[in-house]
């Protein structure tokens, strides 16, 4: 039927919702810049759409409860501690109420909008989870979680939720009134995603689906209720099934019941349980305004109190809407959702036993739940895939509800005008892209850069901070560029301008340290490092190496001491030698033996020759390599690590010769190249046997590195010592040298 003329813009809505449903997940879950500005862009240009019906120029009545919100929102974003991630929170934020209340009118209005957005929501959750399974099958791409279900998201626990969402939109469209070719597409919904929940091998999914699977059934249970004895032993079976499966014991729980209070936690349990009681101690200390929407990554690092545990959220949405939005926000979004829950159920309850409608309410009501409990034990809200997911549901929930976030005393409402909210959301697309352009522009700058073209990459550069003030990347890469160019003094004054753009981001202070510190502007990098480590001491090792390198410059020794003895407290050696810390910050451990040397030289100094000869020998033994996988250790011998790539290059080279040699850069490197030619000028002035004796730095991660470190050899009974430098890459297989070394013609440094 085609729609009559007031409902085109409605449709039009509606399908553009669709179709971001469908397109989201594919952009890394929606994380990617893309995807979130493409979320954003969309939504505010469907919603604009949606409100534009003919006949229809009476004002809008704004919600009190959604009133309040806006308040609550508003209030923490003036007080935010990072800008520029509050305005693409807040920017998310109209994206999710906007897919709602389209979803919320359309079923309301349009006859098949229930059915299509339904359809849509698990038929993209069927093709996510088949591609996911596909990867699964070949390993994934190697890494971390590559025996385990992550599909694009990158991430298990994240993949569970979204499986979550669309299973039990798929157990919605299980009713007799769809036809039976829809009814089977369903079904197999239902089974791939239950499937996928138990490869993600994620609990806290699983015990989110059983939630929201009890509620269905007993919302239901005139369905089984006569046959209960039966269901009953099956549900026992399930779960006791289940549990086996997941190797659910005891021993898993106790952190939970009595965590500890020192060391390196060694499960995920210890890990959120440190962050909870961190993100507790920032809603004490912010319970009115909060952190500022989308800060609190930023804000963590100030009540971090162990190395190498920190996160872009704390794994409970309702503690992590207290801490950015403030505490009010948090007990106002937590009781309407338990408002919500209960409404949505006895609406469901009070539908006719043989209307289909009634099946299709009680799975929403089960999807709501479900996605409520994994909430406060995951990260879901921080997936915009996921959370436009539970928005639309919510949307489709709450038609059959429409008073529920409408007053009753119709006086307290408050008139909209149409024009004004259209107004808002063509910003808020504008608004989208631009930052997305200015995203891009980053990335084209960042790759000037690399080439040498500094020019270019200052024009790339220099329009990002313009499309986006409140930008830190543009800032960052664009101080970078202007050292490259000689301006160090420029270098300085465009880093100090994040600090006045966020004053309480330790990173903003660590930039203008380390360009300060390039620079030779000593004093101002002393100042800048201080102050990083004062905010967030246990955040960066590299705040304290700078601090220590800058002292050492204008400081006394026993300041450069002193500051080497509290990193040293904090990142003690059987800290950034433990696995998390491997995994996390795999240069720590030289950069700690770095600053080891600098010590060494100051014990020295004051005629601590007792300490000297300790901290020396602790420098010598971080600085040997690390045959350690990043994150990921089962791979092909010499191949586990970038250390271990080197040293495979150069004993291969040692032993067998340069073509041998060769087997260990990546394919496409291989045979005649530049780099080759280069490399082979540089081979003529070494000894034949040349052999990696200690490393320098290691900057990158699980995927991409650079290695600087030191070779050595014999040479007419004298040491030959060379630096050399080399960017490795990680593939299915291992590590590989992206191409030929880079050889210095001295030693490295200490």
């Amino acid at each position: 039927m085609v729609p009559s003329d007031p409902q085109r813009p409605l449709v039009l809505a509606v399908l553009v919702l669709a179709g971001t449903l469908i397109a989201l997940p594919w952009a890394t879950g929606g994380r990617s810049p893309a995807g979130q500005a493409g979320l954003v862009l969309l939504l505010a240009l469907a919603g604009a759409a949606g409100l534009l019906r003919r006949g229809s120029d009476s004002p809008l009545r704004l919600p009190p409860l959604l009133l309040l919100g806006g308040i609550l929102v508003g209030l923490s974003a003036i007080f935010t501690i990072y800008p520029d991630r509050t305005v693409q929170g807040i920017l998310l934020l109209l994206a999710y109420l906007v897919a709602s209340s389209v979803a919320a009118r359309a079923v309301l209005q349009i006859s098949w909008a229930e059915r299509a957005l339904l359809d849509t929501i698990w038929v993209s959750g069927l093709a996510v989870a088949g591609l996911a399974m596909l990867w699964w099958v070949r390993g994934n791409d190697g890494g971390f979680y590559a025996s385990v279900l992550i599909g694009p998201f990158g991430y298990p626990n994240a993949m569970g939720g979204f499986l979550l969402l669309a299973g039990f939109a798929a157990l919605a469209t299980l009713t007799p009134d769809r036809g039976r070719l829809e009814r089977c597409g369903a079904l197999l919904g239902c089974a791939v995603s239950l499937l996928g929940l138990y490869l993600t091998r994620s609990r806290g999914v699983l015990l989110a689906a059983a939630v929201g699977l009890l509620l269905w059934a007993l919302v239901r249970r005139e369905r089984w209720w006569p046959r209960r004895p039966l269901w009953g032993i099956v549900a026992a079976l399930a779960v006791l099934g289940g549990l086996a499966l997941l190797g659910w014991r005891l021993s898993a729980l106790l952190p939970l019941l009595w965590p500890g209070d020192g060391g390196t936690p060694d499960t995920s349990s210890q890990w959120r349980l440190h962050i909870l009681r961190w993100t507790w101690a920032m809603v004490r200390d912010h319970p009115w305004t909060g952190v500022g929407p989308g800060a609190f990554p930023i804000a963590l690092t100030h009540y971090q109190r162990l190395p190498y545990i920190s996160g872009e959220n704390p794994h409970n949405l309702y503690l992590e809407i207290a801490a950015e939005y403030g505490l009010a926000a948090g007990i106002l979004v937590t009781g309407s959702l338990i408002l919500f829950l209960g409404r949505i159920a006895l609406a469901a309850r009070r539908l006719p036993q043989g209307d289909p409608a009634r099946g299709r309410q009680a799975a929403l009501a089960g999807a709501v739940t479900a996605f409520a409990l994994h909430s406060a034990i995951d990260l879901d809200w921080s997936f915009p895939a996921i959370a436009l997911f539970a928005a639309t549901i919510l949307g489709i929930a709450s038609a059959r509800l429409p008073r529920l976030w409408m007053a009753r005393p119709r006086g307290i409402d408050i008139p909209l005008p149409r024009t004004l909210l259209i107004l808002v959301l063509l910003v808020a697309a504008a608004l989208a892209l631009t930052r997305y352009y200015a995203t891009s522009l980053v990335a084209w700058g960042r790759g000037d850069l690399a080439a040498g073209n500094l020019r270019g990459a200052r024009q790339s550069l220099d329009q990002s901070r313009r499309l986006n003030p409140l930008g830190f990347p543009a800032y960052y890469w664009l101080a970078w560029t202007q050292l490259r160019s000689g301006d160090p003094q420029e270098a300085i004054e465009v880093s100090q301008r994040t600090i006045r753009i966020a004053p309480q981001n330790p990173g903003g202070h660590a930039l203008t340290g380390e360009i300060a510190l390039i620079g030779g502007r000593w004093q101002i990098a002393q100042t800048a490092f201080r102050r990083a480590v004062e905010q967030a001491p246990m955040a960066h090792l590299g705040y304290h190496a700078g601090l220590i390198e800058a002292t050492a410059r204008v400081g006394t020794p026993t300041e450069t001491l002193s500051a080497y003895e509290r990193a040293l407290s904090i990142f003690t050696p059987e800290r950034v030698l433990h696995p998390e810390a491997r995994c996390l910050a795999p240069g720590d451990r030289y950069l700690l033996a770095r600053i080891s040397r600098i010590a060494a030289e100051r014990y020295a100094g004051v005629g601590d020759s007792a300490q000297r000869q300790t901290t020396l020998d602790r420098a010598r033994s971080l600085a040997q390599p690390d045959l350690r996988g990043i994150c990921a250790t089962e791979r092909h011998p010499g191949q586990t690590s970038p250390e271990a790539a080197v040293m495979s290059f150069w004993d291969a080279r040692s032993e067998r010769g340069l073509p041998q040699a060769e087997r260990f850069l990546l394919p496409e490197r291989r045979g005649p190249t530049t780099g080759a030619t280069r490399f082979a000028g540089a081979e003529r002035e070494l000894p034949r046997r040349m052999l990696v004796a200690w490393v320098r730095a290691l900057s990158g991660d699980e995927r991409n590195a650079t290695l600087q470190y030191e070779v050595e050899g014999e040479q007419g009974g004298d040491r030959i010592g060379r630096c050399v430098q080399t960017v490795l890459r990680f593939r299915k297989e291992g590590w590989f040298l992206q191409d030929f070394p880079s050889v210095e013609n001295g030693a490295c440094l200490p």
